[in-house]
């Protein structure tokens, strides 16, 4: 299984950045599954893969930096030759925002543990002020966690073990980090990676008023083989 990441950022995008985003694919390619579409990362998806050529999209949450995209691409889809409608499973709510993806090139769904091709999706609930979820997928041997946003989670962490990337929410530096914000920080990501015993770390969601360096010094200390998630790059997971 490979991971392209085609954005990288949040809450906003950093100039010439994007927001979360990332396109899973299958060894054999047959499978493409959508996580998240944050503003400024459909563009990268042009590049990586055409938009109906995807199997799903999972929307770990609907704030919107996780899912504007979402909404151009939908004329993508009608201009393209694709005959059924595209499986999207994103949360119930907020209802306000799910309506937004109510159109006739996508199918929605919740967020239920399913099989999509050659993949298996897991979710579990994330710490966040909005309905959201935690991903886990496998597929060809290997397992990517995906934290989505989320503060300290008990269950993330029985939800991650053993799995061979964790692509964290780096969203916090650890002097603005408290159990009430709405993400973790760089440091507890690298301390998730260990205690999971995870076989990569990638920080993503990175704040632009932050230096990434000093968000990866900090996961380093716990995780010292921790990296930033880099905007276009693809890894093998």
């Amino acid at each position: 299984m490979y991971l392209t990441i085609l954005g990288n950022n949040g809450p906003f995008p950093a100039p010439g950045g994007a927001c979360s985003s990332y396109l899973l694919e299958s060894d054999s390619g047959d499978t493409r599954l959508l996580v998240d579409l944050g503003p400024g990362a459909l563009s990268h998806l042009m590049r990586a893969a055409a938009p109906e050529t995807l199997s799903g999209v999972v929307v770990s949450h609907l704030h919107y930096d996780h899912v504007c995209d979402l909404l151009p691409m939908q004329y993508a889809l009608q201009f393209s030759a694709r005959e059924r409608p595209l499986p999207v499973f994103a949360p119930l709510r907020p209802e306000r925002v799910r309506a937004l993806l109510e159109c006739p090139y996508y199918d929605l769904f919740a967020h239920e543990d399913i099989s999509i091709g050659e993949m298996r999706v897991d979710f579990v609930p994330a710490i966040h002020p909005v309905e959201g979820s935690c991903v886990r997928v496998t597929c060809d041997g290997a397992t990517l966690v995906f934290t989505g946003d989320t503060n300290r989670n008990p269950a993330l962490e029985l939800f991650a073990d053993g799995c061979n990337l964790l692509l964290a929410d780096a969203g916090l530096s650890r002097a603005d980090w408290t159990e009430k914000k709405p993400h973790l920080s760089a440091a507890l990501c690298g301390a998730l990676a260990r205690d999971v015993r995870a076989g990569a770390l990638l920080l993503t969601h990175l704040n632009p008023i932050y230096d990434p360096q000093a968000l990866l010094a900090e996961a380093r200390e716990a995780y010292p083989a921790a990296q930033l998630a880099v905007l276009g790059e693809r890894y093998r997971v």
